[in-house]
């Protein structure tokens, strides 16, 4: 953690005609400043970053109650409904065809059945 000159101890080194001092912890307070403001800009920078990114996101096409990652014009997946609504994790479905219950689709995190 940064240590920041008080203001009080600034304005105590002034009264007492200590001015060099006091330009030492106003320099000091005006690099903090400065490293602050441009960690702030890398921050934003990084947030707008991630805002692009999560709205480029997968393209999606909800489709017989599953959703379908469309990815270069071709359709793959499907995709689980409820992971990707409710935690927004993309989890394949297991085709449910070849076992005994015979459900379309299977969802191996959430056990979900989807027809």
């Amino acid at each position: 953690m940064i240590q920041l000159p008080l203001l009080s101890d600034i304005a105590k080194s002034l009264k007492t005609g200590e001015i060099g001092k006091a330009e030492k912890q106003i320099a000091k307070l005006r690099e903090i400043a400065l490293h602050l403001e441009q960690e702030n800009l890398s921050l934003r920078e990084e947030i707008e970053k991630l805002r692009r990114d999560k709205k480029r996101g997968p393209s999606l096409e909800l489709s017989d109650g599953v959703y379908w990652r469309v990815e270069g014009g071709e359709r793959t997946g499907p995709v689980c409904p409820r992971c990707y609504e409710e935690h927004g994790s993309l989890v394949n479905l297991l085709d449910g065809s070849r076992y005994a219950g015979k459900a379309r689709w299977i969802c191996t995190v959430c056990n979900r059945v989807f027809d």
